[in-house]
C-alpha cells in the first residue's frame, strides 16, 4: 500500500515539475494529513497522510489507489488570499470506521474550508463528521 502511494505521489510530482517555473504562490508539492476521530455513531477515527500538488492554484490530492477501498482525492482552487473550498469524494475501507457502517466501497463526497499561507495551510471538514486537514509545503532543493 506504502509503493501505490509513493508511485501515485511520483507521478504528481513529477508533472509538477514541469509547470514549476511559472509558479504560484501556493504552487507546489505539499504533504497532506487528514484526521477523523471516532464519529458520534462509534464509527472508528483514522489518519490519511498524502501527497498533493497545487499547479496554478489548484489542488489535486490523492490517499490509496484510485478505484480501491480507503481512496480519496481532494480537489479544489486555492484563491489569492489563500482561502479554498475543497471538494472530496471517495470510496469507503472497513466497514467499522464508515459512519453509518456502510460497506466497502460505497462511494462518498464531501467539502472542506482551508485557508493557506506560504508553507501551511490548516482546514476542516464540513460536512457529516468533524476532521481536520493540515497542509505542509515540501521545500525542495535545486541542483
Amino acid at each position: 500500500m506504502v509503493l501505490h502511494r509513493l508511485v501515485g505521489f511520483a507521478s504528481l510530482l513529477a508533472a509538477w515539475t514541469v509547470q514549476a517555473q511559472a509558479a504560484g504562490p501556493f504552487d507546489g508539492a505539499w504533504a497532506v494529513t487528514l484526521v477523523c476521530p471516532q464519529a458520534a455513531d462509534g464509527a472508528f477515527g483514522y489518519t490519511y497522510r498524502f501527497g498533493a500538488i497545487v499547479m496554478d492554484g489548484v489542488l489535486h490530492g490523492e490517499n490509496g489507489v484510485r478505484g480501491m477501498p480507503s481512496w480519496l482525492a481532494l480537489d479544489g482552487r486555492i484563491q489569492p488570499d489563500g482561502t479554498a473550498l475543497l471538494a472530496a469524494e471517495g470510496l469507503t475501507g472497513t466497514p467499522e470506521y464508515a459512519v453509518g457502517r456502510v460497506p466497502k466501497m460505497t462511494s462518498y463526497r464531501y467539502r472542506a474550508t482551508a485557508r493557506f499561507g506560504s508553507t501551511h495551510g490548516t482546514g476542516t471538514r464540513t460536512e457529516v463528521r468533524p476532521c481536520t486537514l493540515d497542509f505542509v509545503k515540501l521545500d525542495f532543493v535545486k541542483s
